[in-house]
């Protein structure tokens, strides 16, 4: 999989590839938004490999203004709470659940991935768990709106979750931006 972006004043936009057996997959439009994909059947028959394929993406995107990008990017954390230091299979199910869900909805509307997952106490001087799943976006409001909105519209524990994010590239503490108790704002990882 290969992704670009190209950044037209207040709006960003991807386009990326991957291949899936022996189908190249091309799907891009404007971040936020599910995009256009275009399905390339048996893509060897045009193609003498992948990297061919590739460099001919590449200079399509390239000369419409795309580049990659590897700065510009947010850890988002969705976490909830968990009564015990391992959890229950219900916080197994949600993790998994959660991981899904975002995958798919971060994926096809170009703005990231789930990049992993944590679960046990926090740093919190109370005794205190949790689940802590790690995704990179490459817009932090944006990331943020989707994931919310994906939580709320999947049968995720909306009303548990608290949301924090940080530069990809800095190694300073989450900020929490949403928490779903109002009155619960503090934030342990």
């Amino acid at each position: 999989m290969l992704k670009l972006y190209k950044k037209e004043q207040k709006d960003t936009y991807y386009a990326e590839y991957w291949i899936d057996g022996e189908q190249a997959i091309i799907h891009y439009g404007k971040i936020g938004h599910i995009g256009q994909t275009e399905k390339i059947e048996n893509y060897l028959k045009s193609y003498k490999d992948e990297a061919s394929f590739q460099a001919e993406f590449v200079q399509r995107f390239h000369s419409q203004g795309f580049i990659q990008i590897s700065e510009e990017k947010f850890w988002i954390l969705i976490q909830y709470p968990m009564k015990s230091l391992k959890g229950t299979k219900r916080d197994v199910w949600l993790k998994d659940r959660v991981t899904k869900i975002l995958n798919s909805d971060l994926g096809w509307k170009g703005l990231g991935h789930v990049d992993g997952y944590d679960m046990g106490k926090t740093s919190n001087p109370q005794k205190q768990f949790a689940l802590n799943i790690f995704c990179v976006v490459v817009d932090e409001a944006k990331g943020i709106k989707a994931i919310k909105s994906a939580l709320r519209n999947n049968t995720c524990d909306f009303t548990n979750v608290k949301i924090a994010a940080r530069p990809f590239s800095d190694d300073t503490e989450y900020t929490l931006k949403f928490s779903a108790k109002k009155k619960d704002l503090d934030f342990y990882v």
